[in-house]
């Protein structure tokens, strides 16, 4: 069974650090973050950002259990939803890098069917290894990851990180709705000149509507949960 859920507006953290239940059912949440966050990924510390400009700019500092490079969650940058596979369903994928390709799949057939504001005959899905590049370690949509949606240009349409145990798989996804390279620029210690990112996260077009996306998503998902 397909539960979907959404909660009201909470801060990354709170998101992040959601307990998953217990079951057999394929769980589905849409979060909508309060307040700007920069969230790291496991192995990286905090030593990487400006906390004080963070705070002063209102941005929370965020860690997630999921490994990669830093991203950035807003409800102006970002479509977020994670998904949940228990292992005890058809759909789930011992190996890691199927399980991600997997689930985009499910995106690659989601932003054809909602075809608004982004081109969905532009889209491809990495498949096979990760690929890094100069700043992928840094920032997350540097980089290519199995399962992962990019646009003509080559740039990150749609993030993943995945989270297992032995009773689950936790995706979480991330669609770029407004890619500014400045707030990797300004926040992180160090960090990239705006050249080196610019090219790297995807930004939709004034048509782009996120209710019909979560509607075609949700549809993609149940054909793909039905054919497993």
């Amino acid at each position: 069974m397909l539960l979907i859920e959404r909660p009201g507006a909470a801060s990354a953290a709170e998101f992040h650090h959601r307990e998953v239940p217990t079951g057999d059912d394929v769980l589905v949440w849409w979060f909508d973050p309060s307040t700007p966050a920069l969230v790291l990924g496991s192995t990286q510390s905090e030593e990487l950002l400006d906390r004080d400009l963070c705070r002063a700019r209102g941005v929370d500092v965020v860690k997630r259990h999921s490994g990669g490079g830093l991203v950035l969650v807003s409800a102006r940058h970002t479509l977020w939803v994670d998904v949940i596979v228990p292992s005890s369903h058809p759909a789930w994928r011992v190996d890691v890098g199927r399980a991600s390709e997997w689930m985009g799949e499910v995106w690659l057939d989601t932003l054809t069917r909602s075809s608004s504001g982004i081109d969905g005959d532009s889209f491809t899905l990495h498949r096979g290894a990760y690929e890094s590049t100069t700043w992928s370690k840094l920032v997350c949509f540097a980089g290519r990851g199995p399962g992962e949606i990019f646009d003509d240009r080559g740039r990150k349409v749609v993030g993943i990180s995945q989270r297992r145990t032995r009773s689950w798989a936790r995706f979480q996804c991330a669609l770029s709705l407004l890619w500014e390279p400045s707030m990797f620029v300004d926040l992180v210690v160090d960090g990239p000149r705006p050249s080196d990112v610019a090219e790297a996260g995807h930004t939709v077009d004034a048509s782009f509507d996120s209710e019909r996306v979560r509607e075609s998503f949700t549809a993609s998902l149940e054909a793909a949960l039905r054919s497993a």
